[in-house]
């Protein structure tokens, strides 16, 4: 970008500091647009308006109730967390985290 300008001439160096501003400028109307999105999708949270189906925001738990269960017994039953998990086809850090979610 710098190309266009010679830094080296006021008029230059003005040019890119306009160009600059209006960057800066920008990034700042997004964060705060970004900032009353994640406010309002809170506020619809708090007041139970989410989507039907919906209870709330953020990505769902890779391992449902059944899935857990089932995990749970084969640990019970002696295999490792490890086996179990491959049964299942989760990885082994799910496998945990869903153990320890109880």
């Amino acid at each position: 970008m710098t190309q266009n300008f010679d830094l080296g001439t006021k008029e230059g160096r003005f040019m890119f500091a306009v160009l600059a501003a209006a960057a800066e400028y920008e990034l700042e109307l997004r964060a705060e647009r970004q900032a009353e999105g994640i406010a309002a999708v809170k506020r619809s949270e708090a007041t139970g308006a989410m989507l039907p189906g919906k209870k709330k925001t953020g990505r769902p738990h890779a391992v449902g109730p059944a899935e857990l269960a089932t995990l749970r017994r084969l640990v019970d039953d002696g295999a490792s967390v490890t086996e179990a998990a491959r049964t299942l086809k989760l990885g082994r850090s799910t496998a945990y985290a869903a153990l320890a979610r109880r």
